[in-house]
């Protein structure tokens, strides 16, 4: 989700330049995905307790499924991919950058990646209000 607010919005701003926005960009998604294994592994618990405690209907089920896999997703994100853009991210110059550099195309591949896990995440994320809706 920070995909598509904050991050756009750091490179509005005239006071900062985009290495500075990016390096801002690197501390604001490591939090941010902090917070989603956080919050991933508590809804994890969440419903196990719950299909502990309550005969729940096979699609409730279904929605732990859903929410275990949004939960992986955000721990590749934290754990694997983010990671790997941010050491790539923090050599490069992005004001000064020579177009030949092939560092550039492969943060754009993986910057791609992670925007795509993200959709997944809200994909799964309407799924999940859609099973219990």
């Amino acid at each position: 989700m920070i995909d598509f607010t904050a991050a756009p919005a750091k490179f509005r701003v005239r006071e900062i330049n985009r290495n500075q926005a990016v390096a801002v960009g690197r501390k604001v998604f490591k939090a941010a995905n902090r917070m989603e294994s956080f919050v991933g592994a508590a809804l994890l618990v969440a419903c196990a307790l719950i299909a502990r405690r309550v005969e729940i209907a096979p699609f409730r089920q279904v929605t732990a499924v859903v929410v275990g896999v949004m939960w992986l997703i955000a721990l590749a994100q934290f754990f694997w991919l983010r990671p790997r853009m941010a050491a790539i991210a923090t050599v490069l110059d992005l004001i000064n950058r020579r177009g030949d550099d092939p560092r550039y195309a492969q943060i754009i591949r993986m910057h791609r990646a992670y925007t795509a896990l993200d959709l997944c995440k809200i994909e799964r994320g309407l799924v999940t209000l859609a099973l219990d809706g």
